[in-house]
């Protein structure tokens, strides 16, 4: 590499080297354009639930599928330093090398240097820039001490979340709108991009504050006048909500005080002092069978104030997306299943700014197709599914439920997901005792992690049944994937699911899913219809054990007839959830949003 001292923008120190191509401006008309996806936690490096898969795999299509030049900006975690950083000691290249066939094994460079922010009256803050590319995508990190603690979380340690969150991560806002500004600017023929066509796509309450920073602190003064910002939404119920709304809590987003207003909220107390027992009591109260009593918008209208801050991203982005058509009815209908959680009411004066687009999952080169899995025991196909066979029985083998007795032809039922009220644990653990009941032969595989009365509700059913359930505390990304391509049956029992991954990973693994007809889960199973042969799987609703157990009996019933389960499965297999179809339709949103 050649290495280059150049000026930056902004009192900022950058190096350059050959290695970096700078995207180039296209007209509003069509072409490439460039997308800054802003995110809080990428795949591999940083992950707790579905939006790090999202923010590895759309970015991805969005440069293969669509053309886009796309760069994600994401925090530098402690762990993610101390896992994929290069040692200081080496001479930092600026280009965003490409790396090799998988970006877990990549090592993140730093790219650019003493990018100064500033953050109002927390100051001014210096930041770095580290960043690799892999498969056309530069994959940037946000370098700053308040990123840097020893938790393994993102967003907190055991004592709670973060209380400077506000200021993290609006800091990785800001750091994402200067990114263009001085990095982009510093590097040969991109040195002024202030009138640059650039879309910013803003993922959840974490970068929430770009749409707020772009419309109040840049295009307001002529500054990145052009750019446009999308707002994506995965799950409403998080809000980055500061309560109580002190000075010193609103001075950490680095605005200025004629801003405030656009952050007031007003919400039920329990909504910010008891995060959990609000989103209980939203569950436990709503009626399915009459859904309208259970809007949450009602618990927004007497409240008390707090500042939220996806609330002001809300009324601040061009255009908003949620991660399935359905998830957008839900959130925006009275009539809907009330998971509004409060902002029901902010979001239907957005109603016709408001997208849903179904989510898509990896393909073969994310490791998530059994042809090729190098985490499961035995790769197979929809032509020849012996290899899953095989994959069963070693399955029921690490469990330990062949030396239990279990043949290997036995229903094997599988749960991968948080141990919470959303993701129904509790709903599938009160089904368990009249499941074994009932179907004695039945064996069930529970892992995942997070509320502790469930982890130790799930070790008490395992010692209670034996010879049927095993529960793993935690979460085990090699034996998820020995789990999809091992079970014959995949519950989601999820009171809410704006879209849901694990489904579609499931049918891809020719496992079929039984779930709750909710969110993304309604719109990619199909029932199952033994007369015309068709369907994917089995959805069920209202979500209550009785419901979910009557599901569940007539899937094993149909299980037990091994040519049509094969057949199921092989349709399952066929389904094509990749990123393709969603790319498309966000290349047409992102064109739209462009025009606004």
């Amino acid at each position: 590499l050649k290495h280059e001292r150049a000026e930056g923008g902004g009192g900022a120190e950058a190096r350059r080297g050959e290695e970096v191509t700078p995207p180039t401006t296209s007209p509003r008309g069509g072409g490439a354009m460039d997308v800054v996806y802003v995110t809080a936690e990428v795949s591999p490096f940083s992950k707790t639930g579905g939006l790090a898969d999202v923010s590895k795999s759309l970015p991805v299509a969005l440069a293969k599928e669509a053309g886009h030049n796309v760069t994600v900006v994401s925090p530098l975690y402690g762990f993610v330093r101390d896992r994929y950083v290069l040692g200081e000691g080496v001479e930092h290249p600026s280009g965003v090398g490409e790396v090799g066939e998988g970006l877990g094994g990549c090592r993140l460079r730093c790219v650019f240097e003493n990018v100064t922010l500033d953050m109002g009256r927390s100051g001014k803050q210096t930041i770095r820039l580290y960043g690799a590319r892999w498969r056309h995508v530069d994959w940037i990190f946000i370098d700053h001490p308040c990123f840097q603690s020893s938790s393994s979380s993102p967003y907190g340690d055991r004592n709670g979340e973060f209380i400077d969150n506000p200021f993290r991560f609006s800091l990785l806002s800001l750091a994402a709108l200067e990114l263009p500004l001085q990095w982009w600017s510093s590097l040969e023929r991109r040195r002024d991009v202030r009138d640059d066509e650039i879309l910013f796509v803003a993922n959840d309450w974490h970068a929430a504050m770009v749409p707020v920073h772009l419309s109040r602190r840049f295009r307001r003064h002529g500054v990145l006048k052009n750019a446009r910002c999308l707002l994506c939404i995965h799950n409403l119920f998080h809000q980055g909500t500061i309560a109580p709304p002190t000075d010193h809590a609103y001075g950490m987003l680095g605005l200025g005080d004629e801003h405030r207003q656009l952050l007031e909220h007003c919400l039920a107390p329990a909504a910010f002092t008891q995060p959990e027992a609000y989103v209980d009591a939203v569950l436990d109260e709503w009626d399915p069978m009459r859904p309208e009593l259970g809007d949450s918008s009602s618990l927004g209208v007497e409240g008390e104030p707090c500042l939220s801050v996806l609330v002001a991203g809300i009324r601040s982005s061009d255009r908003i997306v949620t991660v399935s058509p359905t998830y957008a009815w839900e959130i925006l209908s009275r009539q809907g299943f009330g998971f509004g959680f409060g902002l029901t009411g902010e979001l239907r004066k957005r109603r016709d700014d408001l997208h849903g687009i179904l989510n898509g999952i990896g393909g073969p080169e994310e490791g998530l197709c059994p042809s090729s899995d190098k985490l499961i025991p035995h790769n197979y196909s929809a032509s020849d599914l012996s290899g899953k066979a095989l994959c069963k029985e070693s399955l029921l083998r690490e469990l330990g439920f062949l030396e239990a007795g279990a043949a290997a032809e036995v229903p094997l039922i599988g749960f991968i997901g948080r141990l919470d009220k959303q993701k129904g644990a509790d709903v599938l653990l009160d089904t368990l005792p009249p499941l074994f009941d009932r179907h004695p032969d039945a064996r069930v595989v529970m892992l995942g992690t997070g509320d502790p009365s469930l982890e130790q509700r799930i070790q008490s059913a395992e010692g209670s049944f034996s010879d049927n359930l095993r529960g793993v505390v935690g979460f085990d990304v090699a034996l998820s994937h020995r789990i999809f391509a091992g079970c014959d049956i995949l519950l989601m029992p999820s009171t809410f699911e704006p879209c849901g991954l694990n489904q579609m990973v499931a049918m891809r693994y020719g496992t079929v899913p039984v779930v709750h007809r909710v969110g993304g889960l309604k719109e990619t199973v199909e029932d199952y219809n033994q007369r015309s042969g068709t369907g994917t799987g089995w959805t069920f609703s209202p979500c209550t054990p009785d419901r979910l157990l009557e599901t569940l009996s007539v899937a094993l019933s149909v299980h037990a007839r091994k040519e049509e389960w094969q057949a199921l499965a092989g349709r399952c297999m066929a389904e094509d959830h990749s990123w393709r179809q969603a790319a498309s339709q966000y290349d047409a949103l992102a064109r739209w949003t462009m025009e606004s």
